[in-house]
């Protein structure tokens, strides 16, 4: 008899909260938020209803969107999911890679309106992605993801929050304190230019009527690498001083060597210039981009081959330079710049490729292509 009275009760509590949730979620029709309660992250043309909602409708409305980065999109996920791996963050002398503590995360479906107008023509969508900080059963910093289609911008929602058991869901527990994560997380990162914060004026889901804004620095060849709020190493300073030293020190040479013989034929200075024109950049900068960010390697050898490239023919007086002999300095500096990528990577084949190509671009002058 108790044992029935016991399933009774559970089936009857199981009942009451299955009420509960029905009664709690009605069938609403989506329909776009007011345009006074659309924000412009940007101030541009691109909009965002600053809050989260359980359906598409302000009738279902959550938490408050609390951060806004400024920066591509791709951008934005990797420095998030992906940022050692994308070599982001390489700092000091030593070379250490901070790792992203943000992982992919599970939580409920949760939407957001985004318009490319403030007249309220786009769209409810779910957050691209999730990521998390912590343990799911645990205490953990949550974040959702809503990117513009149609600007530079990320918004996110990002709050703390712990597991209950007696309520078989998460519990929130701070809004501002998640959006805080998130700022310490970005705050002292080399490809963040600054956080402060703004007025977006509207109040209501934990929000004190402002959000985080995260600016990120411009993108450097495809990846957020800026050199100017980088600490280089001597050895990373190493890799454009070697390359002008060859280049510059071949030129310096041969108008040495002219000057102190001027009878003897210029093809035996050539012979002995030239390989060292043709192996020594590679060669140096193979042995000098070991262990480093390869992204950095790659643009530290680019820009010293440029730079010589530059220097070199302004000694020798060439003004204007034509433009196919721009193109194929240029042609240089990237395959030197693959094979300084192929060598911090230790790819064999990658470095084969740039050693390839730094070859025929050097030998396509001696065939007639430049």
């Amino acid at each position: 008899m108790r044992s029935r009275r016991a399933v009774v009760a559970v089936l009857l509590v199981a009942a009451a909260l299955a009420g509960t949730t029905a009664a709690g979620s009605p069938t609403i029709e989506p329909s776009a938020p007011p345009s006074d309660q659309l924000v412009s992250p940007a101030g541009t043309e691109s909009y965002v209803w600053p809050y989260t909602s359980r359906r598409q409708s302000t009738a279902g409305r959550t938490l408050a969107l609390n951060v806004v980065v400024h920066g591509e999109p791709d951008r934005v996920r990797r420095a998030f999911v992906d940022r050692s791996g994308a070599n982001w963050t390489t700092v000091a002398e030593n070379e250490t890679v901070d790792v992203s503590p943000w992982r992919p995360a599970h939580g409920s479906v949760r939407y957001s309106y985004v318009s490319p107008d403030s007249e309220g023509n786009g769209g409810w969508i779910a957050a691209e992605y999730q990521l998390g900080v912590g343990a799911y059963f645990g205490e953990r910093t949550h974040i959702r993801a809503y990117p513009s289609a149609s600007a530079n911008w990320t918004a996110l929602q990002a709050h703390t929050e712990y597991w209950d058991w007696f309520r078989l869901r998460h519990t929130v527990t701070g809004v501002e304190s998640g959006a805080s994560v998130v700022e310490r997380d970005l705050e002292d990162e080399p490809f963040v230019d600054a956080i402060d914060r703004r007025t977006r004026g509207s109040l209501g889901g934990g929000s004190d009527s402002s959000w985080i804004a995260v600016e990120f620095t411009a993108a450097l060849l495809g990846v957020a690498l800026p050199l100017t709020r980088r600490r280089l190493s001597r050895g990373d300073i190493a890799i454009p001083v070697a390359v002008v030293g060859v280049v510059l020190g071949v030129r310096a040479w041969g108008l040495a060597a002219e000057a102190v013989a001027p009878g003897v034929n210029p093809k035996l200075y050539v012979a002995v210039g030239y390989p060292v024109l043709v192996v020594g950049p590679a060669a140096l900068v193979s042995l000098l981009a070991r262990d480093r960010s390869p992204v950095l390697a790659a643009l530290l050898a680019f820009v010293g081959l440029a730079v010589a490239a530059g220097v070199d023919l302004a000694l020798v007086g060439v003004d204007p330079i034509p433009t196919h002999i721009v193109h194929h300095r240029l042609a240089l500096a990237a395959a030197l710049g693959v094979v300084a990528f192929g060598a911090a990577r230790t790819g064999r084949r990658l470095l084969g490729i740039g050693a390839v190509a730094w070859l025929a671009a050097l030998a396509a002058p001696l065939f007639g292509i430049v």
